[in-house]
């Protein structure tokens, strides 16, 4: 099997709430098969050998997060060495946690099932823990856009940013798409095509911020 089925094989299942105003747009891929730093997070990956075949790290692309233009979150699926899911993590603002454990949910066979933060991306296990959040329902409405536009360390000199742009991204986020969180998760369908591995999506991502750019006349 090769790297991109496995990788569409064990896909995480998405929950989106009802209201959330934007879609996936791509999903990258690494398979590791030994303890290494991530290719692309901020954390080491230990793979203890005797009881995990494999991790798969996905990297999950929005062209917008509800404050700000271009997101990147990240799951961590474990594969032990029968072929079965053992273990989950996901990012969450900036950290990660694990999303196996606490309810040990598998939906068809190879799929870990993950609610994603309205308008924020983060993920959990649960969607009613993003009520912890203090800023969970602002964050979609009167702090709509507050950051403009990230720009990554990995992508500087291949994304424009400035004052300017961060004022007129805030704007548009803000008017486009401001939206109260219904409380309800479905689960996102996505086709296989979106999903690419991390070596093309980190080419993909520059092209498609600058795009977004231009079409709002600001390069």
């Amino acid at each position: 099997m090769t790297d991109k089925e496995l990788a569409i094989m064990y896909a995480p299942h998405l929950y989106f709430d009802k209201n959330e105003p934007f879609s996936i747009d791509q999903i990258g891929y690494s398979v590791l098969h030994k303890s290494q730093r991530s290719p692309s997070f901020d954390r080491d990956i230990w793979i203890e050998e005797e009881k995990v075949s494999f991790v798969i790290e996905y990297q999950l692309y929005y062209d917008y997060d509800i404050q700000h233009m271009y997101d990147l979150e990240h799951f961590w699926v474990y594969v032990d060495h029968e072929g079965k899911v053992c273990d989950g993590e996901a990012s969450a603002h900036g950290s990660y946690m694990n999303c196996y454990r606490y309810t040990r949910a598998i939906e068809d066979e190879t799929h870990l099932p993950i609610y994603v933060q309205p308008g924020k991306h983060a993920m959990f296990p649960d969607g009613n823990l993003f009520k912890l959040f203090g800023e969970y329902e602002a964050s979609c409405n009167k702090l709509a856009g507050i950051d403009g536009l990230l720009v990554k360390d990995m992508f500087k000199g291949l994304i424009m940013k400035n004052s300017y742009i961060d004022y007129q991204v805030c704007s548009y986020i803000r008017e486009q798409f401001s939206f109260e969180p219904k409380h309800e998760f479905y689960l996102v369908p996505y086709e296989e095509n979106i999903i690419v591995s991390w070596e093309e999506l980190v080419v993909i991502i520059p092209g498609r911020i600058n795009k977004l750019l231009k079409g709002l006349g600001l390069l």
